[in-house]
């Protein structure tokens, strides 16, 4: 009798257990211990989680115990929001809650209750927003916002990721806001001074990411963080927008996103000492002024350029008339250039290649190895996705 050779032994054998495993019926998910599918269960959205209970009678438990993912975006959990928190005993995970749930005559008191549940105990996440406000139109001025709950407090030893939005802070507020192990933090339509943003940055000693989207009160940012690894900003419109930031010391700064593209919205960007910074932009061709040191641009005009930026790899442009002689510009500037993103409207008049230009390939060490254009129609994502666009490699 012939040898079977050995592969295909190790074939055939494994044929043979998956049939006896099929046969059998063997669950080997369920065998893993209650910590870890309870893990695997408060990673799920509220929904799916909830239906785990009717897969067995050893996944009917693990809902109630497990942290909690409670996302109150879809209506049907929305409803049920008390009866959720009242049946479960474990703790919680995740609580997300839009505007349109707060949009009462009480958002501050409802959430305040929903917070206060024993459900939510030693919580990672939570994102509310108590409707979007814009104080800066009218004729007429609008009231405060409600502060942040008063139960926020509880969380400040478990809270990793927070997001604030339609909610004020007052001075002396912020500070009392501590969150030691905090590393992600939005804030949209807050209304909040620069002494209490930086008092409330000072309670975030480990803060990695930090977005900051139409508040008002706040004209004027100075970033010093040790740790801040991404910065988001969209600047709002109007006398109360953000008119200025500066990055004064930003050693782990690798990001940053300005959303200030739109008429409007520009802002001055200050860079003292980020000197990780890789990732910048969306820049408009309106924004008042681009300082990094003694290397000056004011709109999409090259004013001064003492000392180029090596750090930077990854570029996002906005101009409305597509300029040559801006995009060479900033090639200058950041000579390591990997990336560049281009948005436009209308391509420009005089985009041709001047005699001003032709020993640009001799004198540039040009490192580009993507373009990347795209029309006013298409949006930018906050964290560039750019993958799905057509690209230019160089």
């Amino acid at each position: 009798m012939a040898m079977v050779p050995r592969p295909r032994m190790r074939r055939r054998r494994g044929r043979m257990l998956e049939e006896e495993e099929e046969e059998g019926g063997i669950d080997r998910i369920s065998g893993l211990p209650d910590a870890v599918l309870g893990e695997i269960v408060s990673l799920l959205p509220t929904k799916d989680g909830a239906r785990t209970q009717v897969l067995s009678s050893r996944w009917r438990p693990l809902w109630r115990s497990a942290p909690i993912n409670l996302d109150l975006r879809s209506d049907s959990v929305g409803n049920n929001i008390s009866r959720i928190l009242s049946a479960h005993n474990g703790p919680g995970r995740r609580f997300s809650v839009p505007g349109c749930l707060l949009s009462r005559k009480c958002p501050a008191a409802t959430l305040e209750r929903w917070l206060r549940r024993p459900a939510l105990n030693n919580l990672q996440e939570l994102d509310f927003h108590y409707g979007d406000r814009f104080p800066c139109q009218g004729s007429l001025p609008l009231p405060p916002p409600p502060p942040p709950p008063a139960s926020v407090h509880r969380f400040s030893s478990t809270l990793r990721v927070a997001s604030f939005g339609g909610c004020g802070f007052p001075e002396g507020n912020a500070s009392a806001l501590h969150f030691p192990l905090l590393k992600k933090l939005s804030l949209l339509h807050v209304q909040i001074s620069e002494s209490a943003l930086h008092a409330l940055l000072a309670g975030c000693p480990v803060l990695q990411s930090l977005l900051l989207s139409f508040s008002s009160g706040c004209r004027r940012i100075r970033i010093v963080s040790r740790t801040l690894r991404s910065i988001g900003i969209n600047p709002g419109w109007g006398d109360c927008r953000l008119q200025q930031l500066i990055l004064e010391d930003a050693p782990s700064l690798e990001r940053l996103l300005c959303f200030s593209y739109a008429r409007g919205m520009s802002m001055d960007i200050s860079v003292i000492s980020a000197p990780k910074l890789d990732i910048l932009g969306p820049l408009g061709n309106d924004f008042p002024r681009l300082d990094f040191g003694a290397t000056i641009f004011q709109g999409s005009r090259l004013v001064s350029l003492i000392m180029a930026v090596p750090s930077v790899k990854i570029l996002a442009l906005f101009n409305e008339h597509l300029s040559l002689d801006m995009v060479i510009n900033f090639m200058k500037c950041f000579p390591c250039l990997e990336k560049l993103y281009i948005k436009t409207v209308l391509s420009g008049e005089k985009n041709v290649w001047c005699h001003k230009y032709r020993n640009l390939v001799g004198t540039l060490d040009i490192r580009l190895k993507k373009i990347v254009l795209l029309s006013w129609f298409c949006r930018f994502s906050l964290f560039f996705p750019f993958s799905r666009f057509v690209c230019i490699s160089c």
